[in-house]
């Protein structure tokens, strides 16, 4: 009968301990940034259903806000995306198809080109178990520019495809749509970008409550150098734990 006891009580205290040392692996402290960045990009991609809010600033060469954005959507079984936008000035909601004219901006798309791997990942502190993990990511610059020269070719496509344009002379939209085209083309030979983006997770969890960006392009235009700014921010809810976005100040 002792045996017994004795049995239950070594095998009980190996399972307490297996599990102490699996969350010890899985501490912050324990893992290299990459490591537990990972564990939370998981965190938000494993996850059935969450929302999130966000609001994208975009700043002229002389440091002047020249158009901000504000979003809000949902993403549920693991990929379906809901995405509506709505002017941050007026705060006044748009249709899905109004919102598609007004910025081919994707703030999720951001994700997939950091865990594509094409970016250099810290933490932006020394991580402690008991506070949100705090990261710091530099991606390539070939893939912010990348990133950018693809979001700029769309909103030249959006602005090809609005029938208001073309409803006058669409002749001359044409002329005028292509003349635009070749003159974006000759300054995304000149153009220069560097993307830096500040992920904030759970210790516990290492579900996501915080993906800010700034992105910085340096161009040509006319003979001119100019240098402009994009600041996004997104603020991400795990539905299924029941949790609060964060309301701090980027598919």
């Amino acid at each position: 009968m002792k045996d017994r006891k004795w049995r239950f009580v070594v095998i009980g205290g190996a399972a307490l301990l297996l599990l102490n040392v699996q969350g010890c692996m899985n501490s912050p402290s324990q893992l290299s940034a990459n490591e537990a960045f990972a564990l939370s990009a998981s965190a938000l991609s494993g996850s059935e259903s969450y929302e999130f809010t966000g609001e994208v600033s975009m700043f002229d060469p002389s440091g002047t806000v020249r158009r901000k954005d504000a979003y809000e959507g949902e993403v549920t079984s693991h990929g379906n995306l809901k995405l509506q936008w709505k002017n941050s000035d007026t705060l006044s909601t748009s249709t899905s198809a109004n919102s598609q004219q007004k910025t081919a901006y994707r703030p999720l798309q951001l994700l997939e080109s950091i865990k594509g791997k094409s970016a250099v990942i810290s933490y932006s502190e020394n991580p402690v178990s008991s506070q949100p993990v705090q990261f710091e990511i530099k991606l390539e610059d070939a893939t912010a520019k990348e990133r950018v020269v693809q979001g700029l070719r769309d909103e030249l496509a959006l602005l090809g495809a609005d029938k208001d344009l073309l409803r006058g002379d669409p002749v001359k939209a044409d002329q005028i749509l292509h003349e635009a085209n070749m003159r974006l083309e000759a300054t995304l030979s000149t153009l220069q970008v560097t993307t830096v983006c500040h992920w904030t997770a759970d210790a516990r969890s290492w579900f996501p409550s915080q993906l800010k960006e700034e992105t910085v392009l340096s161009y040509t235009w006319d003979n001119k150098s100019y240098k402009e700014k994009r600041i996004s921010e997104t603020n991400f809810t795990n539905k299924a734990q029941g949790g609060t976005m964060s309301k701090s100040n980027i598919e």
